[in-house]
């Protein structure tokens, strides 16, 4: 706000001439009243400049304090992308073989869904029935070899690690990995996932929790149950791989 002209301050102060004064004293209480309106005039501007930064402080505290929210509102609606952990962006974690096991790895455990992949997995896959269990190996008797690979050796008997293929005397079919290649020593594929019961024609998975599902395709209404098929899906199965 600008200071009035002092041109303008009869309009704004009538002439005390207008009141019933002594002579001389109107232009005494004239001067006097222009004098305080010029000094009220002049004590406002500065209390006016004064605000000025403290309006300007005000108004950026705003500012910020709404960016601040709209940032909040943001984070709430898009959840941040977490950083990666050091051991997942290890080289080890982002590996092959950190990810999974190699099929018909002796030792690893995999989770097996239908029994073509563990023909396609197998080394040795055979019909026949434990004899005897001693020093911590198992003797089986082949009475049937439905597929065997190319260097796996093969007899009327072969080795199996212990307890792995069941009692003596019951007949099974056991899909086998080579676990020890000089003394003709096999192993279960994934322990019971390689492992089926055999009645007459029916073949039955030896545990319900270890179990493929399918033949070819997996049934996810299966699993918990022990899977049931025949020895001639077997033997085709088999002869597929070639």
């Amino acid at each position: 706000m600008s200071t009035p002209d002092p041109a303008e301050w009869a309009d704004l102060a009538p002439h005390p001439g207008d009141h019933d004064l002594p002579a001389g004293r109107h232009e005494l209480h004239r001067n006097r009243l222009l004098a305080a309106i010029a000094q009220e005039t002049r004590t406002r501007e500065p209390a006016r400049a004064s605000l000025r930064p403290a309006l300007a402080v005000a108004a950026l505290v705003l500012v910020v304090a709404g960016v601040g929210a709209g940032l909040a509102t943001t984070s709430g609606d898009e959840p941040s992308a977490a950083l990666p952990s050091p051991a997942a962006s290890s080289p080890a974690a982002s590996s092959p073989a950190a990810r999974s096991a190699p099929p018909g790895a002796v030792g690893k455990v995999r989770a097996y869904g239908t029994v073509r992949q563990l023909t396609d997995t197998a080394d040795l896959v055979v019909r026949g029935e434990v004899v005897s269990v001693a020093d911590g190996r198992a003797v089986y008797r082949v009475a049937e070899v439905l597929y065997r690979a190319p260097d796996a050796p093969v007899s009327t008997e072969i080795t199996l690690v212990a307890g792995s293929a069941g009692m003596p005397g019951q007949p099974t079919v056991l899909y086998l990995a080579l676990n020890d290649p000089e003394a003709h020593g096999y192993a279960p594929l994934s322990g019971d996932f390689g492992i089926f019961d055999v009645a007459g024609d029916r073949v039955t998975s030896r545990s319900p929790s270890n179990s493929v599902t399918g033949l070819r395709t997996e049934d996810p209404t299966s699993a918990g149950r022990a899977f049931v098929t025949t020895l001639a899906e077997l033997r085709q199965l088999a002869r597929e791989r070639g």
